[in-house]
């Protein structure tokens, strides 16, 4: 209780103590042989004002917890029982439970308290109007009432809110129980209903679809992050074109596996509009999966997700922040990753020097991998803003690195520069030797 509110309750020290509780206790029996009408004056009020409230279903409950309320409220008064002493009545709480229950939010239950209270509060103020006594001795005793009726009001809605949030916080855990089975049931290739899916997990699988896996790469992140990733997932699913909610399933504290309907299951993902959602998450990744259509493309593209999260994690490069199975070269990369070790070896046996994890081995790299694709000296040096005659040393550079021709193992030389431009550090040679000078041409 505040100070403020305090001063407002009658104490032994307050003139006329003993008179004002006396005057209490008789505007309390007053309201008290008239226990029928406040109850039908205050549900009348309640449901008047509250239209979340007025479901057939529920008003019995309603009608009880008033009734537990007003009877409480006039047996405290009557008796000079103080509020600290109070256990909450069962009707009220278990209103609020049936409430959570029946996906009604907290806020009507709130307003429904202070409705409730006004309305007494009204009753109260005529009852002291019939007192006979003075009228700075009825002012006092309605600055009485009305601070004990705040304080009752303050103190009883905490506990039916807290009661109210329990309920939902429990029904919250069970829901996503449900939906963790049903998916994983799904992903086992066990019998689901389409209708039953929909029902339980909010989500249709008869869809277009993409699945992402969303995770904070911070290893060492104590707080949970789950409610960072599932308002990305919300807007994931607006830019990737869906009008419905997307499937969200967390996997720990701070990865989740987010299914998205999607307009066409042709079309490819548009990685920079994904970008745009996670620029203000700088640690927040994504590893995304290909469009696919049905309850078989909803197991493989979430394969295809954590089979991209695989390539990503092992990545230091900048781009690895988002990342798709539709890239090119991607699901050759994500065979790849699985063997590290091996996969290094071959980088280096294909590419010798050019393995190096040196600039100048980038460069070379970047070079001779858009010359194998464009085949042409003229389209390289647009593509890289380079002189042709640079062009041309440098792949004449990148032969004698390699120390071979570069027409020999020609699609080994595409793969081994791709594939390090993807993992970058995790299959390069540490240099043992500095780089040459690059010819200024």
């Amino acid at each position: 209780m505040t100070a403020r509110l305090k001063r407002r309750l009658v104490s032994n020290d307050t003139p006329k103590a003993a008179e004002i509780r006396a005057l209490v206790v008789c505007v309390a029996e007053r309201l008290q042989a008239r226990h029928t009408e406040l109850n039908d004056s205050m549900n009348a009020a309640i449901e008047g004002a509250i239209a979340d409230l007025a479901n057939p279903e529920l008003t019995e409950m309603l009608h009880a917890s008033v009734e537990g309320n007003i009877t409480t409220i006039l047996h405290m008064l009557r008796n000079d029982i103080p509020i600290e002493h109070l256990q909450p009545a069962t009707a009220a709480t278990e209103y609020a439970i049936r409430l959570a229950r029946a996906g009604v939010s907290a806020a009507p239950l709130r307003r429904a308290y202070h409705i409730g209270s006004d309305d007494l509060l009204a009753e109260i103020f005529h009852e002291i109007q019939l007192l006979d006594c003075p009228s700075e001795l009825k002012l006092r005793l309605l600055h009485h009432l009305a601070g004990w009726l705040h304080h009752y009001v303050d103190w009883i809605t905490r506990v039916v809110l807290d009661a109210h949030e329990a309920e939902r916080q429990t029904l919250l855990k069970q829901h996503a129980t449900d939906i963790f089975r049903l998916v994983h049931r799904v992903l086992d290739r066990e019998p689901v209903e389409y209708d039953q899916f929909a029902r339980t997990a909010g989500y249709r699988l008869n869809h277009p679809h993409v699945a992402t896996v969303l995770w904070d790469e911070r290893t060492l992140q104590a707080a949970d992050q789950i409610e960072v990733l599932r308002s990305l997932a919300t807007r994931l699913a607006r830019v990737l074109g869906s009008s419905s909610d997307p499937l969200f399933m967390p996997v720990d504290r701070s990865t989740a596996w987010v299914w998205c309907h999607i307009p066409d299951a042709t079309s490819p993902i548009d990685t920079a509009r994904v970008h745009e959602v996670l620029a203000d998450a700088p640690a927040v990744r994504a590893a995304m999966g290909t469009p696919v259509f049905g309850i078989e493309g909803f197991r493989r593209t979430l394969e295809q997700a954590n089979a991209v999260r695989t390539v990503a994690s092992a990545s230091g490069a900048p781009h690895a922040k988002v990342m798709s199975y539709g890239d090119d070269g991607m699901a050759v990369v994500a065979m790849l990753v699985r063997d590290l070790p091996a996969s290094r070896r071959w980088v280096a046996d294909t590419l010798g020097a050019l393995a190096l994890d040196t600039e100048p081995a980038a460069r070379l790299r970047e070079t001779l991998l858009t010359f194998l694709r464009t085949g042409s000296y003229v389209e390289t040096s647009k593509k890289l803003m380079l002189h042709r005659n640079t062009v041309k040393y440098r792949l004449t550079k990148a032969k004698r690195e390699r120390g071979r021709p570069l027409t020999e193992g020609r699609l080994d030389l595409e793969l081994a520069p791709h594939l390090c431009h993807v993992l970058g550090p995790a299959v390069l040679q540490q240099p043992r030797r500095a780089a040459e000078p690059e010819s200024p041409n």
